[in-house]
């Protein structure tokens, strides 16, 4: 195969001098007609549609890397425009054609067919061969194209093949001169030498990339209904998705394999260190025709999680990064921007993966060298974090011992815990007073690692250091050491203590160090939600200013929003919860990657609002991946809000062992960490399980297991881990005895039970106690006393858009609800009569009600920004340019606004708004 080499080509001048068109060799027909299926295809409208722009356009170009299903979406339009009778024609290109004289005689006769008013004498001289200059011909072409009455079509396919300055002239010269009803239509593995820059400004082209083609979940199911036999769960399917960023090669060579159906989650674990069947496929497709300077740049640099041209020059030791990258980017070679400025960068993870594989192997390039250049250089520019990773792999040290406390304190801002506390241990042991702050951060990554023993160790024996030098250190290092203790001790479950040791220092802020302000705001606001004192965890984080920065205190951000997320959810707004968690996650993965202890903080929160409002396929977003991390790093709220709801999704989905399973798991864990209080919690969650398998006997033993916990406990107890074991054994307590149908006992237990939630403005679990209560209101006999238990909470069903925990209240309860709605529907407030917000579909909870106006759909700035552009016709990547935002984040964007306008796409928008007399 021929090699093209990374040069930056400038359109060239049309050919002058006679032009031959034939080399006396026959025009290959296979050619033209797009490649047969081997099986169906699996059809995907929205690209179609995204295509169909081209009606009105000069050029489409369809533009990704190898194994994007390029030439099968364009195949699938070439069909699309054959049914409805349009005049298309298709040309395959291969690397023969890569000069002007093979190139215009399968353009021209690509074209022939199309149009039935040709001049017989034109195609006289173009079959006599007769000399004439390229600029005559197509000016003639264009000429007789221009009485076409009707659209030609010609599609392209892997344009790529093409680097001769002359075919880019030819077709620059088309696309600028061709009548209207021409459209060209290009697939090409990167973008051509054709003036694109001028086309985009006079609205002549549509582009389709890489972004656009890679597989949806529901395309990716889709995919394997038609392949499979034994399909993958939806969990394992997101997670494949999830690691392959919807590559469509890697997809089906992970559909090939047969561990998918023996195995799947096996299969998907191996895929994270690559795949002998993905090595060989990019060896071949994407290796093997690169120049070898650019192969070598990609091996070496593959050691970089994330680079700029300047990085890139360190680790080669070239010049030549930003040339390199340019060309990398242009070629699609599986390379992402990580801003908007295009200036980071970051690999495809199985791309990295496979060149990292023949790192290792390679004989002539050192793996340990490369890293200890790239420590020096992230050392210079002060990323500290990323400067020890690479430090680590080299095996040497970080610049020198005096930048050990900017690294370990980078490293703590970003949540790196793991690497943080490998390298810590790789240091030589001192209680040296200059170390002092370093040995903090790892008093406070051991905590976070919920080593709480070993945490404690360590700040005993600092103790009497900090004492014995307390006019030598910093007002922020002897608070810094109060506040680690403090985390120790919530983390542990101790909240009485560490509230006795944080309140009070919430006085030192602002101490002289954002990051020690950071952390006692956090851990004082983390004690009173625990403590079911939302307002005043919300009240103590106004004492702490954000930083500008997202980089700067990223770790302390994130646990910040977390807290936030938390109040607000138990508060009974989910909406508010998920805004503050969601723009948080985003913001920290884009900087530190889905695999962080970022995301195993706050994926959790966003996955309970996901199963709360039904989207099962946005909460295996969030959770399939993280699971792993969320196992290690997740404090108790995020670890029980994960398990619950893939524990309650499981038993929706018909399998109670599996759920117990999770919450067996689960409970592992916090019995292995001494929390009780996440104990207790998912020992009731096992028990609802039991129940819902008829296993009373079951149940029973899990009920004596609570009982045993705290026997004196009260559901008023000062002490929250003692207040919450007793109120989950009241609630279970409860739930046997209505399978026991002892509902009068029941209702007295949750009466109270209530009573205390709503004392503490705790409305999730008012909500969710309601339903139950209500549930033994009906089963004594008391419809209307049910009734009136479930009016106060009806308003924030609606609003919040309560589906599940209706859903898993029971069938028995949905005629009550009708009831509830036909009584109250005049006096509910007109935002909370949201149609069809609760209930599933087969079986709605609460019937649909009218359309409300749009000032009260609760769109935010952003969101009705977002929807002034969709009206437009901008595409989400245009959007975000709009926007100043990430296409990701034009997606949740997108989400929120579907959801509040009760649609499922743009088109269904659009047509909502009309309605509304939005748009006009």
């Amino acid at each position: 195969m021929k090699r093209s080499h990374p040069t930056h080509p400038t359109p060239a001048p049309l050919a002058s001098g006679p032009l031959h068109l034939t080399q006396g060799l026959p025009l290959i027909l296979t050619k033209f007609g797009p490649p047969r299926s081997p099986g169906g295809w699996l059809q995907r409208p929205r690209l179609l549609d995204q295509l169909d722009a081209v009606q009105q356009r000069r050029l489409a170009l369809v533009n990704a890397g190898a194994g994007f299903g390029k030439t099968t979406v364009l195949a699938q339009w070439h069909q699309h425009l054959v049914q409805h009778g349009e005049h298309v024609g298709w040309l395959s290109l291969d690397e023969d054609d890569d000069s002007l004289w093979p190139f215009l005689p399968y353009l021209l006769q690509a074209l022939r067919p199309l149009y039935d008013g040709w001049d017989a004498s034109f195609w006289r001289r173009v079959d006599a061969q007769m000399p004439t200059s390229l600029q005559q011909l197509l000016a003639e072409l264009i000429n007789q194209l221009h009485d076409c009455p009707h659209d030609l079509y010609l599609i392209i396919d892997d344009f790529h093949v093409i680097d001769d300055r002359g075919v880019h002239a030819a077709v620059s010269y088309l696309l600028a001169h061709a009548p209207p009803t021409l459209h060209l239509i290009l697939g090409s593995r990167h973008r051509p030498h054709l003036a694109l820059g001028r086309l985009q400004s006079q609205d002549q082209l549509v582009e389709v990339s890489d972004m656009d083609l890679r597989f949806t979940l529901e395309e990716a199911r889709g995919y394997f209904q038609q392949t499979l036999v034994v399909l993958p769960s939806s969990q394992d399917t997101q997670r494949l998705l999830s690691l392959t960023e919807g590559w469509i090669a890697g997809i089906k060579i992970a559909s090939l394999a047969p561990g998918l159906r023996e195995n799947p989650g096996q299969l998907i674990n191996q895929l994270h260190g690559g795949t002998r069947a993905i090595t060989r496929y990019l060896t071949e497709v994407v290796f093997d025709p690169l120049p070898p300077e650019v192969f070598d740049f990609l091996l070496r640099t593959s050691i970089l999680r994330r680079f700029n041209a300047e990085a890139c020059n360190a680790v080669t030791g070239r010049v030549d990064g930003e040339a390199m990258l340019e060309w990398i980017e242009q070629h699609n070679l599986f390379l992402s921007a990580l801003d908007e400025q295009g200036i980071w960068f970051r690999y495809h993870p199985l791309l990295r993966e496979a060149l990292i594989s023949r790192l290792r192997r390679s004989n002539h390039v050192d793996a340990k060298q490369l890293h200890e250049r790239a420590s020096r250089w992230f050392v210079e520019q002060r990323l500290w974090a990323e400067a020890v990773r690479h430090a680590l792999a080299a095996g040497k040290p970080v610049g020198h011992a005096g930048l050990d406390g900017a690294s370990a304190r980078s490293l703590a801002e970003e949540g790196d815990i793991d690497t943080l506390l490998r390298w810590m241990q790789q240091l030589p042991a001192s209680l040296d007073p200059s170390r002092i702050d370093l040995q903090l951060n790892l008093a406070w990554a051991l905590a976070h690692y919920f080593r709480f023993e070993e945490s404690r160790q360590l700040l005993d024996s600092l103790d009497q250091l900090v004492t014995d030098h307390r006019h030598e250190l910093r007002r922020s290092t002897t608070v810094k050491l109060k506040v680690v203790r403090a985390i120790c001790e919530a983390f542990a479950e101790q909240i009485p203590q560490s509230l006795a040791i944080v309140e009070p220092l919430l006085q030192e802020v602002p101490c002289g160090d954002i990051w020690v302000d950071g952390l006692v705001c956090n851990i004082l606001s983390y004690c009173h939600v625990i403590d079911q004192r939302y307002a005043d965890a919300l009240a103590v984080q106004r004492h702490m200013p954000c930083p500008e920065a997202p980089l700067h205190n990223l770790f302390v951000s994130v646990y910040r929003a977390f807290v936030i997320a938390q109040s607000h959810l138990c508060q009974g707004d989910l909406s508010e919860a998920e805004h503050c968690a969601r723009q948080a996650l985003l913001q920290a993965e884009h900087y530190t990657g889905p695999q962080s202890s970022s995301g195993a903080t706050l994926a959790p929160v966003l996955a309970e609002i996901a199963y709360e409002r039904g989207d099962d396929d946005l909460m295996d977003h969030l959770l399939a991946d993280k699971l792993d991390q969320i196992d290690r790093f997740s404090p108790p709220d995020g670890l029980r809000r994960c398990y619950v709801s893939l524990a309650r999704r499981a038993l929706h989905d018909g399998a109670p062992q599996h759920a117990e399973h999770l919450l067996e798991h689960a409970r592992g864990l916090a019995i292995s960490r001494g929390w009780k209080r996440l104990e207790a919690l998912l020992l009731a969650e096992q028990l609802r399980v039991r129940l819902h398998r008829d296993d009373l006997s079951g149940a029973e033993q899990l009920l004596q297991q609570l009982e045993q916990m705290a026997p004196q406990a009260q559901i008023d107890a000062a002490d929250p881990v003692q207040r919450a074991i007793a109120q989950h054994t009241t609630v279970s307590r409860a739930r046997l005895q209505l399978a026991r149908d002892q509902a009068g006992l029941a209702v007295t237990a949750l009466q109270a039970l209530i009573h205390a939630q709503d004392d503490h403005q705790d409305r999730l679990a008012s909500v969710r106690l309601r339903l139950l209560l209500a549930h033994a209101l009906q089963q004594a006999g008391e419809p209307e006393q049910a009734l009136t238990a479930l009016q106060p909470v009806l308003p924030l069903l609606r609003q919040q858009h309560f589906k599940r925990s209706l859903i898993d209240a029971g069938s028995h309860l949905q005629p009550l609800l009708g009831d509830l709605l036909e009584l109250h529907a005049g006096h509910l407030p007109a935002q909370a009569m949201h149609p069809q917000l609760i209930g599933s579909s087969d079986n709605p909870a609460l019937p649909p009600t009218a359309p409300e106006p749009l000032d009260e759909l609760g769109l935010s700035e952003r969101e009705s920004q977002a929807l002034g552009l969709i009206a437009e016709g901008q595409s989400n990547k245009e959007i975000a340019r709009s926007l100043n935002i990430s296409p990701e984040t034009v997606k949740w964007h997108l989400k929120n606004i579907y959801g509040k306008l009760h649609v499922t796409s743009r088109t269904q928008a659009m047509r909502r708004l009309r309605g509304l007399n939005w748009l006009r």
